[in-house]
């Protein structure tokens, strides 16, 4: 897979979930809450972004300080906690205990994951060219 279709998808995927985060923490968490319960869903999901994390890596691994190589670590990242969360779902539900009633922490994590998606697009849009 390339690194620019890796960069749209996952980019995609943060903007989805930042922008109701930053929005509307509190009803985003019943709903993420609801969606994360299930096991199955959730490493369906996982072995998804697993697969192209992989597939990204398979066209190179090196990691460098370039949009490239920066994006080639968030595959590293994704393959690795895929791979983890695959196998011990739970981790998620011990994660979500941590900051699951603090809306302010949440719309922290999804202003991050809304400006991750956006640099994202914008690394695939030069990507391409």
């Amino acid at each position: 897979m390339s690194l620019a279709a890796f960069c749209i998808i996952v980019g995609v995927y943060e903007i989805m979930i930042g922008v109701p985060l930053v929005v509307r923490p509190v009803m985003t968490l019943r709903w993420l809450e609801n969606a994360l319960k299930e096991d199955t869903l959730l490493r369906l999901i996982c072995l998804f972004f697993l697969i192209i994390g992989v597939l990204v890596l398979s066209r190179g691994t090196t990691i460098g300080i370039d949009s490239a190589g920066l994006v080639r670590l968030l595959a590293w990242v994704t393959a690795i906690k895929c791979c983890f969360l695959c196998w011990w779902p739970q981790w998620v539900h011990g994660m979500i205990d941590w900051c699951w009633d603090k809306p302010k922490v949440m719309r922290l994590f999804g202003a991050f994951a809304t400006a991750l998606g956006v640099w994202l697009l914008k690394v695939s849009a030069s990507i391409i060219g």
